[in-house]
């Protein structure tokens, strides 16, 4: 059995990024963040981002139009105030932690930062309209493009040793990146289920899901694999995470972009929506 100290060598959250949402109320994951990293013993970072919405000149004077964006960054100024002043009352303003902001287009900003971080903790958006991207993070171009891994806290989710952890298995690169890199979390679970769904109503091959459990074995972590059959992977997925009451999911993230929109397979779209879930997804 290898040593503890080699094990949290190998992969570990040094650095976690928080992001919280510059409209409505991020505290679940900036609480859920903060505790992560007192856990862990991690740098915090909080981050937040928003960009002012332009005008056209023709839609107005140009003295009204500066008057705008005066009145605007103001606004803005108080927010990015008020934000940080909140993310020091919970995470503290010490050698563990920092605040970083950005006068940009959030998802753009939020993707830059996260270079910064082992991991970015954040969730689903509150307080903008979906798909504003001025003033929301679009949380599917997050985990497809930052290059870390992504924890989306679950509304009304407090940090805790997860008693048990499901990992969605489906032999893909995104796959084998979420399970390497949910082992910090992975160390910390009580249980931890590899689940392998099959679409028809044939036998499902779970060799690759008993092999992972052969992997996360010779990482110091137990785990025991499963399949089962469904017409629908989500929803057999989902329905498993939330009979079963498990305190995160681990899933890989696929998306692919078709002229300016990205489209998502079934199964990442299906997660991303699943508000009441802790979901840890790599793209």
């Amino acid at each position: 059995m290898r040593s503890e100290q080699s094990r949290e060598a190998e992969v570990s959250y040094q650095n976690i990024l928080a992001h919280l949402e510059f409209d409505g109320r991020s505290d679940n994951r900036l609480n859920y963040a903060t505790d992560l990293a007192g856990e862990l013993d991690s740098y915090l970072i909080g981050f937040t981002a928003t960009a002012l919405r332009p005008v056209h000149v023709s839609d107005m004077e140009v003295a009204a139009d500066q008057a705008y964006r005066d009145e605007a960054d103001g606004l803005n100024v108080r927010r990015f105030n008020d934000l940080r002043q909140q993310f020091m009352d919970v995470a503290g303003d010490g050698q563990n932690s920092g605040w970083r902001q950005s006068q940009d287009l959030p998802t753009k900003a939020l993707l830059l930062h996260a270079r910064a971080a082992d991991l970015v903790v954040s969730g689903t958006p509150q307080g903008a309209s979906p798909g504003d991207s001025y003033r929301a993070v679009d949380p599917g171009e997050l985990v497809c493009n930052a290059g870390r891994p992504v924890l989306f806290v679950g509304e009304r989710s407090e940090f805790r040793h997860p008693s048990l952890t499901i990992i969605g298995w489906k032999d893909t690169p995104q796959a084998r990146r979420a399970v390497s890199s949910a082992l910090p979390f992975l160390h910390l679970s009580d249980t931890v289920m590899v689940l392998s769904i099959g679409e028809d109503h044939g036998d499902v091959d779970d060799s690759g899901a008993r092999d992972v459990v052969r992997y996360l074995l010779r990482h110091g972590i137990a785990a025991e694999a499963q399949a089962i059959t469904a017409r629908n992977a989500s929803e057999a997925f989902i329905d498993a995470a939330h009979a079963r009451h498990a305190d995160l999911v681990v899933a890989g993230a696929f998306g692919h972009s078709r002229l300016r929109e990205r489209v998502f397979g079934g199964f990442t779209y299906a997660l991303l929506m699943q508000s009441d879930l802790n979901r840890l997804m790599v793209g």
